[in-house]
């Protein structure tokens, strides 16, 4: 017989499942700062420490399989695909690739092993992005300065360019002559991570409608 604090953890284990759904649609109907929200949700889901324990470790969950969509290249370039839309003052952006295409692989590597951003020869998981988002960049606090890795990651210097040559004509609602680079490459790996978590939470029947 499940207890009152059973039942409550529960709830609470379907609630952050709803804000998540809710959060991911409308980061798909534009609002992307959602990423945000979505980041302190899976905080909640996964991020343990020696004061606060996840809702995985509450529901016993935590050796399960969480379904990756990375590709082998332990980058961007697994989650994400560059658009040019030469009519909108930011040019370059990147949309997250979400599909139906997964491996699974157990939650502690899916967490905090697997790599998705590299830069510098350094490595970074899921884990870290998504609490420099919940502890820092908004999710669910602000610093004043971000890790010099997540300025990087936001900047996008590393990933394609758009220069257009000012002595070309036309006009265009961005400036020309100087290289532009996609700005939302860590709203759009936060939701590939939550398409990820959604997804294996539906395969193993969280979902209580």
């Amino acid at each position: 017989m499940p207890t009152a604090d059973d039942q409550r953890i529960d709830k609470k284990f379907q609630e952050q499942l709803g804000f998540l759904a809710r959060s991911c649609e409308m980061f798909d109907n534009g609002h992307e700062e959602e990423a945000l929200r979505l980041a302190t949700s899976l905080r909640v889901f996964l991020h343990d420490t020696r004061s606060s324990t996840s809702l995985l470790s509450h529901m016993g969950l935590n050796g399960i399989d969480v379904l990756s969509t990375s590709r082998g290249h332990g980058d961007w370039q697994d989650y994400l695909a560059h658009e040019i839309r030469p009519v909108s003052p930011s040019p370059v952006w990147v949309r997250p690739l979400l599909g139906n295409e997964f491996n699974a692989i157990p939650k502690a590597d899916w967490w905090n092993v697997e790599s998705v951003f590299s830069h510098g020869g350094e490595s970074y998981t899921r884990r870290v992005i998504i609490c420099s988002a919940a502890n820092k960049d908004g999710g669910a606090h602000v610093d004043s300065k971000l890790e010099e890795y997540y300025e990087i990651l936001c900047a996008g210097e590393y990933g394609p360019s758009l220069t257009v040559d000012p002595k070309g004509g036309g006009q265009y609602p961005f400036t020309t002559g100087v290289p532009h680079y996609a700005k939302n490459a860590h709203l759009g790996l936060i939701r590939q991570f939550a398409h990820e978590f959604l997804t294996t939470a539906n395969h193993n029947g969280w979902c209580k409608k």
